[in-house]
């Protein structure tokens, strides 16, 4: 059984990988370091082996020098590549003032991703350049509410509250593109529990972050009944423990209706773009 797993319960090696992770960078940081937060399905009990990654958002005091980025980087790569899932780590470091005003648009030190292992090990990443991410004010209000510290200060005295509408703004902005053109297409169980999820934020209007696992259990429950097996298939293929390879990962490895995909699609662009 491909059970839901939070930071508290989950399997060994995941547990063993995430603090090894930690202590490199640690290591690599060392006085500038404020603190390193999980936040993602791990951080709210939904993680689902063969599909999830593993979010983390690492706050320092000052803004790294270059070649601590690069250093810090090849540290995260490097044990990246010993990773025991398919997911890999999604990780952004930010500056003690980024996590507390969360301007937007928002800055970071470094980030990484599957994409970003070669390029950083190929020292093809320029780290003197200044780069923002319309992504990271949701992750900081995901860990702000329902965030793990892992090490350093705590998440209260690190993480200022971003306005609720500036948040609802960004995930909007996430949706525009799961809802253009065929999109949902082409990651079908990752666009349906997403779109859920965000009737789920407009419809309860209670300023509570979800996961994509609750947002699907909340469309069966409100969503129209027409779209059911839709959002519960894509429900079976997020929880499903079927491991798949890296390239299908956007489909879960299974056979998906366009029509019924694009129908759904139609009715989330006329009640939630309208908005």
């Amino acid at each position: 059984m491909n059970r839901p797993q939070a930071w508290s319960n989950c399997d060994e090696d995941i547990k063993s990988f995430i603090t090894t992770l930690t202590e490199k960078i640690k290591n690599e940081i060392g006085n500038n370091l404020v603190g390193i937060y999980l936040h993602g399905s791990l951080a709210m009990g939904s993680y689902y082996r063969p599909k999830s990654d593993i979010d983390i958002i690492v706050v320092v005091d000052h803004r790294l020098e270059n070649e601590t980025a690069r250093c810090v980087g090849i540290a995260i790569a490097l044990q990246s590549k010993k990773r025991p899932t398919i997911g890999d780590i999604e990780l952004s470091i930010i500056t003690k003032e980024v996590a507390k005003q969360v301007p937007v648009p928002t800055p970071y030190e470094l980030h990484f991703g599957t994409e970003w292992t070669e390029k950083i090990l190929n020292n093809e990443v320029d780290y003197s350049k200044e780069l923002t991410d319309s992504d990271l004010p949701s992750h900081l209000t995901y860990v702000l509410q329902r965030g793990i510290c892992l090490y350093g200060q705590p998440i209260q005295d690190v993480f200022g509250e971003y306005p609720w509408q500036s948040f609802i703004d960004s995930v909007m902005y996430d949706l525009e593109w799961i809802l253009d053109e065929e999109n949902i297409l082409e990651s079908p169980y990752y666009s349906i529990l997403n779109i859920s999820r965000v009737f789920q934020l407009v419809t309860e209007n209670i300023q509570k972050v979800h996961s994509k696992d609750e947002g699907g259990e909340w469309g069966l429950l409100h969503l129209p009944k027409k779209f059911h097996p839709l959002i519960q298939q894509a429900l079976d293929v997020y929880r499903s423990p079927k491991i798949v390879s890296e390239e299908e990962r956007k489909t879960g490895g299974r056979e998906w209706n366009s029509s019924k995909l694009l129908a759904f699609r139609d009715y989330a662009r006329e009640k939630l773009l309208t908005l």
